[in-house]
């Protein structure tokens, strides 16, 4: 489910166009103000969190990769997005709406077959030309209704999650020292950004052990650059980063990659990869519910509730992975993706 990308990519551009038209950068208050406007839900923490460091600096002693990386080899690695998570319930509904429109196209054209055919309905209705006549102007009815019924639920509704890209793609390279990130092109479609303009929402004196309260997200944009369109992506699943400690270990891993080399990180855990997966479906769907996250008491009472729900679950689950099937991989422009091989 992509709208908040959309969200993102329509904000930052009209704050871009906002900056060439008065001749200056926004101010921190008006680019979250207008953020806010637009339904991007930018907190000041995480646009001016950040305190200038030496990007050479390390800022933990932990490096982990959160089982979060999508691909990996010695010259770019792939982070997982979090919007990937949301999808099932507009697969479901969708394929419901769509399932209805056209099962009535069928009944109406199978209608005129059969009238043609046998000379009468199945009820036994002898055919006269009159109910042929109405039967077939049924048909091409339903038929023009349904196509642009589709067409409209598809294109301001239903795209977001079916038939599009199956997951964001957040690709650093540290040959090119570039970052590059390809979504839909609704929402904004390839952009690249300078490595150094990468933003983590993250402060130097911030309390690794401090729980964390607000979604993991890195930002981009131009110090010096005016007009350029930046943007805003939150990384991970729900469950990923725990403690403010979490977060800084998973851009550590970023960080020390792109400016020390792959030796200076251990090799990941475990690789997503970019083919449907039942193990993410399951992991997106039952992140939300505390009875699969949770131990001790809250988990007891949690588990009753979670098993009343159980069939609501399971039907989410095989919405997600149904979305996951009706996707497609997109792929970077050969220039980018001759850049390493996935490992």
């Amino acid at each position: 489910m992509y709208w908040f990308e959309k969200i993102d990519y329509d904000a930052a551009r009209e704050m871009a166009a906002e900056e060439l038209r008065i001749g200056r950068r926004n101010t921190a208050d008006e680019t979250i103000a207008k953020a806010r406007k637009g339904g991007l839900l930018l907190t000041k923490q995480q646009f001016e969190g950040t305190q200038p460091y030496d990007r050479h600096e390390r800022i933990l002693e932990r490096a982990d990769d959160q089982g979060l990386l999508h691909a990996y080899n010695d010259e770019w690695l792939e982070v997982r997005t979090w919007c990937n998570d949301i999808r099932g319930v507009t697969t479901l509904f969708g394929w419901g709406c769509y399932w209805m429109a056209w099962s009535f196209v069928a009944t109406g054209w199978l209608d005129v077959i059969f009238l043609y055919l046998t000379g009468h309905r199945a009820d036994g209705t002898e055919l006269v030309r009159t109910t042929a006549l109405v039967a077939l102007l049924n048909a091409i009815g339903f038929t023009v209704f349904t196509a642009g019924f589709t067409w409209a639920m598809q294109r301001y509704f239903f795209r977001y999650e079916l038939f599009t890209q199956r997951w964001i793609r957040l690709r650093f390279n540290r040959a090119t020292r570039k970052v590059y990130l390809l979504r839909p092109k609704y929402a904004g479609g390839l952009m690249v950004f300078d490595w150094p303009d990468t933003d983590p929402s993250l402060s130097k004196s911030a309390d690794a052990d401090a729980v964390f309260m607000h979604w993991p997200a890195l930002i981009w944009g131009s110090e010096t650059e005016l007009g350029k369109v930046g943007a805003m992506q939150f990384i991970g699943r729900r469950t990923s980063f725990k403690t403010v400690g979490d977060w800084m270990a998973f851009w550590e891993y970023i960080r020390r990659y792109m400016e020390e080399g792959p030796d200076a990180v251990p090799k990941p855990r475990t690789v997503i990869g970019y083919r449907p997966s039942v193990k993410e479906a399951w992991i997106s769907v039952t992140q939300w519910y505390p009875a699969f996250q949770q131990k001790g008491f809250i988990g007891k009472i949690s588990d009753g509730i979670s098993l009343l729900i159980l069939p609501l679950i399971v039907l989410m689950f095989i919405g997600n992975f149904l979305g996951q099937c009706l996707t497609w991989q997109a792929r970077f422009p050969e220039e980018i993706e001759s850049a390493g091989d996935v490992v």
